[in-house]
């Protein structure tokens, strides 16, 4: 499968293969329940056409995804600046995860350095300016992470 040309046929040990790796994918250990008294974790990422988050705790020094989020830009999205796309996709995940949140801080990993001046670097863009005080309500530490 992984070579051109090659075509596609469902058989049906591809189709039980298919089904034991969705149903790996939404239980223990790949997804966790929440520990309200451990630290949550976010890591961001914006490409060309999409974004996507991760929310994870970090259990005996693994790190242990609860909630994945993924949303796909729609046209006028697609021609935001690089800055613009990761702190859209900051600002969604944010959103999607904050009833996670409460009132402990929560570690936000991107591989966009901006995003930690985003407080700055707000007062030259109106969007960036609303999302800043929205996120403003919530106790994030932006931190780069490469890759």
């Amino acid at each position: 499968m992984l070579k051109k040309r090659t075509k596609f046929i469902r058989t049906a040990e591809a189709e039980r293969a298919f089904l034991d790796l969705k149903s790996r994918l939404v239980t223990q250990p790949i997804l966790r329940p929440p520990y309200f008294s451990k630290p949550f974790f976010l890591a961001v990422d914006a490409l060309d056409v999409a974004i996507g988050a991760v929310l994870f705790q970090e259990v005996d020094g693994i790190e242990h995804p609860i909630c994945n989020f993924s949303k796909k830009l729609d046209c006028h999205q697609i021609r935001y600046s690089t800055v613009l796309k990761e702190a859209l996709g900051l600002i969604l995940s944010v959103r999607a995860f904050s009833v996670y949140f409460g009132f402990t801080p929560v570690r936000v990993y991107t591989d966009h350095s901006p995003l930690q001046f985003l407080q700055r670097m707000s007062a030259h863009n109106q969007k960036l300016l609303r999302w800043s005080l929205e996120l403003d309500q919530y106790n994030l530490d932006v931190r780069h992470r490469p890759g």
